[in-house]
């Protein structure tokens, strides 16, 4: 029995081995945690910038609808950041190992994201979420940029 072996198997036809993701596709995975840092940094910033906020806001209330509404944005925005973080964290991974429907709602995600950044900067807000909207906005078009050139494709394709 020295010169047995076992039968490797054999590759169907069609199917491709798994390649390494490509650099385009890298980059849009680093670009995904970046947006997140930058969510955590914006809802940091949120917090403790929010007397300015609700001051900015424009809106007369009292103080126990103010402490209230502080309150519901804090709660809120850890809530919201939490699902969107682990929803875009969640999106990369599969983006990495060439899921297709992954690239397309991250696709979806950044357009609105786009639309939403741009909306957001006409709004009255301390310069420092200005800066982190501009930044924003620049993420999401690297993000649709490296998500779909050709080696991405190819590889999504795979």
């Amino acid at each position: 029995m020295s010169g047995y072996q076992e039968p490797q198997p054999s590759q169907v036809y069609g199917q491709t081995t798994p390649t390494e993701a490509p650099p385009a596709i890298k980059t849009s995975v680093a670009i995904v945690w970046a947006t997140v840092a930058l969510s955590v940094i914006s809802t940091i910033l949120t917090f403790i910038l929010l007397d300015e906020i609700v001051e900015s806001a424009g809106v007369e209330l009292d103080s126990t609808e103010e402490d209230a509404a502080r309150i519901g944005g804090i709660v809120g925005g850890i809530i919201g950041f939490l699902i969107f973080g682990a929803l875009w964290i969640l999106l990369a991974v599969f983006l990495r190992k060439g899921a297709s429907w992954a690239r397309i709602v991250l696709t979806v995600l950044a357009a609105l994201g786009l639309l939403t950044g741009l909306f957001g900067l006409t709004r009255d807000q301390p310069a420092v979420f200005l800066v982190l909207g501009v930044v924003q906005l620049a993420l999401m078009v690297a993000l649709l940029v490296f998500m779909w050139r050709r080696e991405s494709s190819e590889y999504i394709a795979a």
